[in-house]
């Protein structure tokens, strides 16, 4: 069995924690990961989408971003494009200051929103 593919990074984007299986699904070790922003793993064209998306989702009041998983393209370490699934949610401190955003990947197996469609 696979390990889990999480990520959790600060409102700006910079990765603070790299699971064993993100280095498995993407290539990149935890020491390539960690400081470096999550361009590392979205793909150049996607990349101003996803700051917009991502930095609306840092900005909502409640932090709540209930849109199930979205199939996206990611950017795997040997230089392909490939097909996963993410879950996103925004955790917030003992102050509920938003902290950053815990993300699930999986390889994309099947049927769920694909985030063009958005």
């Amino acid at each position: 069995m696979a390990s889990h593919a999480v990520v959790f990074a600060n409102p700006s984007g910079v990765i603070r924690y790299w699971s064993s299986g993100m280095v498995e699904l993407f290539g990149f070790s935890e020491s390539e990961a960690l400081g470096a922003t999550l361009d590392l793993i979205v793909p150049p064209d996607y990349r101003e989408r996803h700051w917009i998306g991502y930095h609306a989702a840092m900005d909502l009041a409640d932090g709540v971003v209930d849109h199930g998983s979205f199939n996206v393209p990611a950017h795997h370490k040997d230089g392909q494009t490939i097909r996963v699934e993410v879950h996103l949610h925004v955790i917030h401190d003992s102050r509920s200051r938003v902290a950053g955003a815990f993300s699930a990947f999986s390889p994309d197996e099947g049927p769920s929103a694909s985030i063009e469609a958005l």
